[in-house]
């Protein structure tokens, strides 16, 4: 939370006057960020008849430590069958969590090799020589399909680490699931023009316009997957908004969707993120619903086996 900068009177009696001014004004200020925060965080979902009923694909789970102690393997595939969630994208900090999972139910669980021993060190790895060993060592299980989500920005594009990781990648013809900025997605593209990226998160620059413009600049192996922005597409009255509704149905063939569960209260409320998936992806044309739902994601992890 940001600190509050309260300027202090230098007259001592106009202090005691206006001190318990400035106190209310200290709780009443960090109390409304408080408060923002929460509420910036939280699910609202607008329940409706025309919500999608169909299948679903997660295309970016993780099922961390913290995860793993919350919740079981039988309690995440009950989540699943409760929700339709037919196949899942797992990686995980640290990566035991994915071979639990994928050990559990491996006709459902397509696995990512995790690049992270902690979360700390999320967008840290540029230069770290170390990461190539771990990718090396864990790639030995034989079950990834992928690297990733791993998080690094144009500021890193030159990274010797990510050429080499990318040089794996095109070697053992890996996807790889990228949460960054265009510029890295451009400078992989660079480096392996046949590489296969999930762009996490509608990527930094979540707008129409502009994805539709990478899109065009990578149109063969470019997916983007919308997780954690779908507040953004609806308004207030819970309707999808009309650049959306235009921007997924022009662009139907490379749109993923999933919940990321980036922590423990998420996978709580997978449920009503699921929900909230739903209500926007029923107000598509049924063809491109099912599209993102789960039929590009097929085509993508399931062709393989």
């Amino acid at each position: 939370m940001p600190k509050l900068s309260l300027k202090v009177p230098k007259n001592n009696q106009a202090w005691l006057f206006l001190k318990p001014f400035y106190v209310f004004c200290g709780l009443f200020f960090s109390t409304s960020l408080w408060a923002h925060s929460l509420l910036s965080e939280s699910t609202v979902v607008h329940t409706s008849d025309t919500a999608y009923t169909g299948k679903i694909f997660d295309s970016h789970l993780h099922y961390g430590a913290e995860d793993t102690e919350a919740l079981s393997t039988a309690e995440v595939l009950r989540l699943f069958d409760r929700n339709q969630v037919t196949h899942a994208l797992i990686s995980s900090t640290p990566d035991a969590g994915t071979q639990a999972l994928y050990q559990a139910a491996p006709e459902r669980i397509i696995p990512f090799l995790n690049i992270y021993h902690h979360l700390k060190e999320k967008g840290r790895w540029g230069d770290n020589p170390e990461i190539i060993q771990r990718i090396q060592q864990g790639l030995k299980a034989g079950i990834y399909q992928g690297i990733g989500e791993f998080h690094l920005f144009k500021e890193d594009r030159n990274s010797p680490v990510l050429r080499e990781l990318v040089a794996i990648a095109k070697a053992q013809n890996l996807k790889l699931q990228v949460h960054g900025d265009a510029e890295i997605v451009d400078e992989i593209f660079a480096q392996a023009p046949n590489s296969i990226i999930l762009w996490a998160h509608l990527g930094t620059q979540p707008e129409p316009q502009f994805l539709t413009k990478m899109l065009k600049k990578h149109p063969h192996n470019l997916y983007i997957d919308t997780t954690v922005r779908d507040a953004e597409f609806v308004d207030g009255q819970g309707k999808l908004k009309a650049e959306w509704r235009d921007f997924f149905t022009a662009n139907s063939d490379k749109i993923l969707v999933g919940v990321d569960t980036f922590s423990v209260n998420r996978w709580h409320n997978f449920d009503a993120v699921v929900a909230q998936i739903r209500h926007w992806l029923g107000q598509l044309p049924p063809q491109t619903a099912q599209k993102l739902a789960y039929q590009n994601a097929q085509g993508l992890f399931l062709s393989e086996r």
